[in-house]
């Protein structure tokens, strides 16, 4: 029917050993190391900050439907701000989220009043209309649609 198997020779080469599979894993893993290194290095400034921003105002969104109160973004030339309002007055928590490189920023609309954020994530999904930029790479958003950038 068929042709019948035969069972390798013995003390033959009948596969590997776990010495040489325990080799091979440690070079791959190497290799993954060191690639995963040269990845997060090539991210310029520009990139990591659009990346931060983008994380920031996805959570200031979600923790504003979720709580169901205002919170705000205070732009900065050294970085970015989290707010929140406790009664009706805005507070800042101190933690000062740096830039690492150059970003300009244009808040649409009525200007907010001293002390409250340049952008306010409300609790029904909307925030302040801006436009935000990254070096070559823009953001914005119209307050209704989310938050948009541009593929540069």
């Amino acid at each position: 029917m068929g042709h019948p198997v035969t069972p390798p020779p013995a003390g033959g080469d009948a596969g590997v050993t776990l010495i040489e599979l325990m080799i091979v894993i440690a070079i791959l893993a190497s290799l993954a190391t060191g690639v995963s290194l040269l990845v997060s290095r090539g991210a310029g400034a520009s990139e990591t900050d659009l990346a931060a921003f983008r994380q920031s105002y996805a959570d200031n969104t979600a923790l504003a439907v979720l709580e169901r109160r205002r919170r705000g973004l205070a732009l900065e030339p050294g970085g970015s701000r989290q707010m929140l309002i406790r009664a009706s007055d805005w507070q800042d928590p101190g933690r000062l989220r740096a830039w690492k490189g150059p970003v300009s920023w244009l808040v649409e609309g009525p200007r907010p009043a001293p002390g409250a954020p340049d952008i306010q994530f409300l609790p029904d999904g909307r925030s302040s209309a801006f436009v935000i930029s990254f070096g070559t790479r823009q953001c914005r958003s119209d307050g209704w649609t989310g938050l948009r950038c541009d593929a540069g």
